[in-house]
């Protein structure tokens, strides 16, 4: 099956980056990898366009769809359905690990009553702020059976935080978790050159700079001391010290959010 490949907007994570690890943690965890959908993909990608289009981050929108509202406009007939939401993350292993230490988003990433996914990537503005969404869609075929019918039932998720959203897992009730969808940045549709993504271009230009800086600063540093010439301002240490203080900040301060 082919599957879409675009460009992502600010951002190196990918639909099938996405999969794979999804299907990852379902093998630690000795569960069956998902099934890429496409049905499920447009139901996903439909979601994140609406949240654009009407500005809102939540599983359900201002005028009353609920996750469910586009399953059934995609014609996805379902046992059991789930959805994550995520946005501003800017690599997949991030996205994975924030979802995976999120109880809630976990049990849909692990859920093993779910056989197929679907994943959207999409790149807009989200109240004035241009953003990436990630949604991903989990579900079951729902069997046509001969004998008794079964009901299945919706329930609404609670919300456990503002940024961590999703419903309770069981066996027949349909489950909708967000997730910002990410464009494919390696290829281009209709394109199989390789694509450097911006925000690798950032922070490769980013990284150049400060070490640039430490280096004049070392520099500086040595030709002060050989040629004992006397400052009037602070020394190079206090500055370097600065500078890697502020680096690790940018390394290790925490990306987007989940829903």
């Amino acid at each position: 099956m082919v599957k879409p490949g675009i460009l992502g907007y600010s951002s190196e994570i990918t639909y099938q980056k996405v999969l794979d690890q999804t299907n990852n943690e379902r093998k630690n965890a000795g569960l069956e990898p998902l099934q890429y959908s496409a049905t499920l993909s447009e139901s996903a990608r439909k979601k994140a366009e609406d949240m654009f289009k009407n500005d809102y981050w939540a599983h359900n929108s201002p005028q009353g769809k609920t996750p469910w509202t586009f399953f059934d406009a995609a014609g996805y007939k379902y046992s059991v359905a789930g959805e994550n939401l995520a946005k501003d993350f800017y690599d997949t292993d991030s996205l994975i690990k924030a979802w995976m230490n999120s109880p809630t988003h976990k049990a849909n990433i692990i859920h093993p009553k779910y056989k197929e996914i679907g994943i959207a990537v999409v790149n807009g503005t989200l109240g004035g702020i241009k953003t990436t969404l990630v949604v991903q869609h989990f579900g079951t075929p729902l069997v046509a059976q001969a004998a008794p019918k079964t009901t299945v039932s919706k329930q609404t998720s609670d919300a456990v935080e503002p940024e961590a959203v999703t419903q309770p897992v069981s066996d027949i009730i349909p489950q909708a978790i967000d997730i910002p969808e990410i464009k494919n940045t390696e290829v281009l549709a209709g394109n199989n050159k390789k694509l450097i993504s911006p925000l690798t271009l950032s922070k490769i230009f980013g990284s150049i700079i400060f070490i640039v800086l430490v280096i004049v600063l070392f520099v500086d540093g040595f030709i002060t001391l050989k040629n004992n010439t006397h400052r009037l301002t602070g020394s190079n240490i206090g500055h370097i010290g600065f500078l890697i203080f502020i680096f690790l900040l940018m390394l290790y301060n925490q990306q987007g959010s989940i829903f």
